[in-house]
């Protein structure tokens, strides 16, 4: 795999290191899947960023997805979806998240077997979201700005546009 150091990132406190690993081929039946289950919760042709990672250790490719436009984006953000990879290429909700802006990056610490994910909350700025066990947190912009320390050694997943 190729690493590729990115340095400072002016948005968090203090400078942090981010590592951004260059994207796996997703197998293309994976990506109808992932097409599939947002398609099933929009119930309409929405247009999304996403991207996969094992957030859970499970060896499944579960998806982080951003959905765009004006009905599921406001002036606070956009909605995040966050799918588990089953087998057999399926795709099982976990979570909505509103209000919410890229940069999206997994960070190495984890809750409750799953990596946390550091997303833009547009008023607070970069906002840890932690596994309670069942699900991440719903609002981020009710979650207190992240930490040097938190911030350290995260992937980027969605980039900011």
């Amino acid at each position: 795999m190729k690493f590729l150091h990115l340095g400072c990132i002016l948005c968090f406190a203090g400078c942090t290191t981010v590592i951004e690993q260059m994207p796996k081929q997703t197998n293309p039946s994976t990506q109808h899947a992932l097409q599939q289950s947002v398609y099933q919760y929009t119930q309409d042709q929405t247009q999304y960023l996403s991207a996969f990672h094992d957030l859970n250790q499970d060896d499944q490719p579960d998806a982080v997805v951003l959905l765009q436009g004006l009905d599921w984006c406001g002036s606070g953000g956009c909605t995040l979806l966050i799918y588990q990879g089953l087998p057999n290429q399926k795709f099982k909700l976990i979570n909505k998240t509103t209000v919410t802006s890229p940069p999206i990056y997994v960070s190495q610490q984890q809750s409750h077997g799953w990596k946390n994910l550091v997303v833009q909350s547009r008023n607070q700025g970069a906002v840890q979201l932690a596994f309670n066990g069942v699900a991440y947190p719903n609002n981020p912009s009710l979650l207190p700005v992240l930490t040097t320390q938190q911030s350290e050694k995260m992937q980027l997943l969605i980039a900011s546009k």
